[in-house]
């Protein structure tokens, strides 16, 4: 199938779905960009998705059942079960305190953050994002998937307005530049690789 019979109604489930090859996924995501609305059509679809394995009943495991698997593959049931040693110490865990939060100018103005952990082989990173009042952060496309907890304030998103609690989840090629109103605190995890945009010409030179 070539892109003159691609449909986004068609491919929007496939593409929650993660089931698109790359110029499928290409297709999609720039109708998104040339087409905002649809953004808000696939993301229904990705909500869809997720909620799928919620759907499926629940099957109580048999009693004999582990008895049977034996039984079935001629083997003896182990007799005892070994103990398993869980490592411990220090080394093993890190941790940051309330009072030990440092935080970090951002190259934006008005926005701090604090690092918690830094993956250079995945490239990501995960930490404390704030902002002062009216802060509104440049337009960017997520390399991987960005996650974000709202811990305080608002964050507002196209017309959407999060707040304390709320979750969001933006995945790789998506877009956006968000903005406060009052201020705003999250968790986030993100990618190293996201692609800033400075202007909306320099936004259109990317794909064409």
């Amino acid at each position: 199938m070539n892109s003159e019979q691609y449909c986004f109604c068609d491919l929007a489930p496939l593409y929650a779905l993660d089931l698109l090859n790359g110029p499928e996924r290409n297709w999609v995501e720039q109708q998104i960009m040339e087409d905002p609305a649809l953004a808000e059509e696939l993301a229904e679809y990705e909500r869809a998705v997720t909620a799928l394995p919620y759907g499926a009943p629940t099957v109580e495991i048999a009693d004999n059942l582990k008895q049977r698997l034996f039984e079935n593959l001629e083997l003896d049931p182990p007799e005892t079960i070994a103990e398993v040693s869980v490592p411990q110490g220090p080394e093993l865990f890190w941790t940051v305190r309330a009072q030990e939060i440092v935080w970090q100018p951002h190259p934006v103005p008005g926005v701090e953050v604090s690092i918690f952990y830094t993956d250079p082989v995945r490239r990501r990173l995960s930490g404390l994002f704030k902002a002062e009042p009216g802060m509104q952060y440049p337009l960017h496309r997520h390399a991987e998937v960005e996650e974000i907890y709202m811990l305080s304030g608002d964050l507002i998103i196209g017309e959407q307005v999060y707040g304390a609690g709320d979750y969001i989840r933006s995945h790789p090629g998506s877009m956006h530049n968000p903005h406060t109103s009052t201020g705003c605190m999250f968790f986030f995890q993100t990618s190293m690789d996201d692609e800033y945009f400075k202007t909306n010409s320099e936004l259109r030179s990317t794909v064409q």
